[in-house]
């Protein structure tokens, strides 16, 4: 099943009829010659109207090919587009100009949102304006398709605006090309109004809710707002009730985010011709001095910062609005947590990434965050290795061993090293240096060149990772890697539908988490109590691993580590309790376990004047 089954636009019938109406009626009752003033404004509002409405049903068609669910959200989406169009009438005073204009910006929202959701699996949203420059710098690995449907589109808006351009002229040249015009439009918009069964999962974007509503109202949330019962106060009372520890450990640290690594069998059963990930899933089952499990993310198939913020701030993003990002958005300043405090202990923090330094204002977060030193792209050779247009898992590592070697004796490293290899764009024109591994067997087999393409690249990376952790094994200095995914991959949407069965046609969430876990585990050089099968979430893992590892933890870290005892995951979604009950995130507000949690992440984030950036930091 292709990712969107275009060719079908249902809405329902009283709402069909108003559209076809409002869409086309301005076009055939055009103003006679010399027509007074009232009757031009008239026709200038039913203008306004008819491009709202053609917008809507166009923008809809393109990203979703199929229906608003409701009569409701049908008039949400309008009346957006309607604002937009009155706003630059009463800019401009010219309508053709206006019409013109909002029917682009319809469109370039449409086809911003068809192509981000048909690269990521998610819809554009606030957050994704301030992440432009890693757009760009990602969009070139990735093959956008000129779909008929696309084309269909811009070439009925296209078509809308000359229509109404024309409009304006002598009334034969009216008659020759608006009349046409108005009656192409008219099949346009009725055509496909009530051909059904289009199947698009709530999940991946909404259909309760226009597109450019649901965008609209994404963004508005985005602001966050104090937790109930939030007071400095308070604040003081939840320090007082945890401490942290000094640990007896201080090991080089070494945290390894793999871009896109999963292993895709946590979703549903599927054959290859040989394992994709041997080595990694012999750590998975039970080696020695080492803790393994399932790490449940907030993001599929795109969104690497916001993995990497839960890890590195010990903040959930089940407490910010949904689509978020952080790095974005919210970290301004200097923020306390994992790096600072680590820093505060004598560590030399280092953040490693092989690619391009823009990529999510990493700079500047970095810098908040407190490390000491950042490495990219550049710091690697000209001639480094590459698989396909990445550098690769081998060469990053090389990199991590470089600066291990290369580091003072007396001073333990915290290296946190996000990788690029197995970023997505997976497809056939992207093979440079890249040799097929790995493929689907039995009856997939085929099907699926994109899942062949990953599956590859996972086994690339887990005899890299091998390798790291052979050389660490023999290193004089006691050491720990703490490795896990960052999210799944977007490969193609029909192969995940295939793996989730039933539960890919509902609109419940709970059983599409297994969309959002990957592997992880924490490995040491020392004697560590050994674990398998941990369930954990993103922004425990680092006061996890620190308490597994005997290191020093902070008071945050005791509170997360207690608070996990009762809520042992969660994410954007939702959280599981203890006793394996999945909960929608909108319980959280209300669930006593996460209070404390919630509020001292508050403060953490957004409350600068009271906040303790000890407690976030240090044993005390």
């Amino acid at each position: 099943m292709p990712l969107l089954r275009k060719g079908s636009l249902s809405f329902l019938t009283l709402t069909a009829a108003l559209l076809g109406l409002l869409a086309v009626l301005p076009l055939v009752l055009r103003p006679w010659r010399h027509a007074p003033a009232a009757v031009l404004l008239l026709h200038d509002a039913l203008l306004l109207t008819s491009s709202a409405a053609a917008s809507l049903v166009l923008v809809e068609y393109l990203v979703k090919g199929c229906s608003i669910g409701l009569e409701t959200s049908f008039w949400q989406g309008w009346l957006v587009y309607l604002a937009i169009n009155i706003l630059l009438y009463l800019i401009t005073g010219r309508i053709r100009i206006s019409v013109c204009v909002g029917m682009a910006v319809a469109m370039a929202h449409g086809l911003i949102d068809h192509y981000v959701l048909l690269f990521r699996g998610t819809p554009v949203l606030l957050s994704d304006v301030y992440s432009i420059g890693t757009a760009a710098n990602v969009a070139e690995s990735y093959s956008a398709p000129v779909e008929l449907s696309v084309l269909w589109v811009v070439g009925a808006a296209v078509l809308y605006c000359v229509c109404v351009c024309l409009m304006q002229r002598r009334w034969k040249v009216r008659r020759l090309w608006t009349l046409p015009g108005a009656a192409v439009l008219a099949v346009v918009v009725f055509a496909g109004l009530h051909i059904t069964d289009t199947g698009f999962n709530l999940w991946q974007s909404n259909k309760t809710y226009s597109e450019i509503y649901y965008f609209l109202r994404c963004a508005v949330s985005s602001a966050v707002s104090k937790p109930n019962g939030y007071t400095a106060e308070k604040l003081d009372e939840i320090e007082s009730n945890y401490q942290g520890a000094d640990g007896t450990q201080t090991p080089n640290l070494i945290v390894i985010m793999n871009e896109s690594f999963a292993d895709l069998q946590a979703v549903g059963e599927f054959e290859t011709n040989e394992d994709y990930m041997p080595f990694v899933h012999s750590m998975l089952d039970g080696a020695e001095n080492t803790v393994s499990g399932e790490l449940l993310v907030s993001t599929f198939g795109g969104g690497t910062s916001n993995t990497e913020f839960e890890f590195l701030t010990g903040s959930s993003m089940g407490f910010l609005p949904y689509g978020t990002t952080p790095y974005q958005v919210y970290l301004r300043s200097d923020t306390p947590g994992l790096v600072s405090g680590l820093a505060k202990q004598g560590y030399r923090t280092v953040s490693l990434h092989p690619y391009s330094s823009s990529s999510w204002n990493r700079e500047k977060v970095y810098e908040y965050l407190g490390f000491d030193e950042q490495l990219y792209d550049t710091d690697f050779p000209a001639d480094v290795e590459r698989i396909r247009t990445y550098i690769s898992d081998h060469a990053d590592y090389q990199k991590v061993i470089e600066l291990y070697e290369n580091k003072q004796p007396d001073e333990p490293l915290f290296l946190f090293n996000v990788t690029m290899q197995n970023h997505g764009g997976y497809d056939s024109v992207n093979t440079t240096n890249f040799e097929e591994r790995i493929h689907l067997t039995g009856e997939f087999a085929g099907e699926y060149p994109q899942v062949d393409q990953y599956l590859s690249l996972v086994r690339y990376s887990d005899e890299a990772i091998q390798e790291l952790v052979e050389y660490f094994a023999d290193a004089d200095e006691p050491t720990a890697i703490v490795f896990f995914g960052d999210h799944q991959p977007g490969v193609t949407n029909g192969f995940y539908d295939e793996l989730l069965g039933e539960a890919a046609q509902s609109d419940a969430r709970e059983p599409r988490q297994v969309k959002l876990v990957t592997p992880f585990f924490i490995w040491a050089n020392y004697d560590i109590e050994e674990a398998q099968d941990v369930q954990i979430s993103a922004n425990y893992l680092a006061a996890y691993a620190l308490d597994t590892l005997g290191c020093a933890t902070s008071a945050y870290d005791a509170l997360r580590l207690q608070t996990r005892q009762a809520v042992p995951r969660v994410n954007n979604d939702g959280f599981y309790t203890a006793d394996g009950e999945w909960h929608a995130i909108a319980m959280a507000e209300d669930y006593a376990a996460l209070t404390d949690y919630r509020m001292m992440q508050y403060a953490q984030l957004f409350d600068h004047k009271n906040r303790n950036d000890a407690w976030y930091e240090t044993a005390s």
